[in-house]
């Protein structure tokens, strides 16, 4: 095998293997998924970031003392 420059982020599933059952199963799941609500996402992203922020600043405050 080859060496590659760069290093590898993330790997690819592989299905091939899987039965065939299981793999109509995940396709059902994932065709049937609603669509994701871009609005909602950001709103908890801008919750999760406040949280981040102040968990941030109370640890940096107990380094302090």
């Amino acid at each position: 095998m080859k060496p590659t420059s760069k290093p590898i982020r993330y790997g690819k599933p592989c299905m091939t293997n899987l039965p065939p059952r299981l793999g109509r199963q995940i396709f059902r799941e994932i065709l049937a998924m609603e669509p994701c609500d871009e609005k909602k996402l950001q709103a908890l992203n801008r919750r999760m970031l406040t949280r981040l922020a102040k968990r941030i600043e109370q640890l940096k405050q107990l380094e302090g003392k």
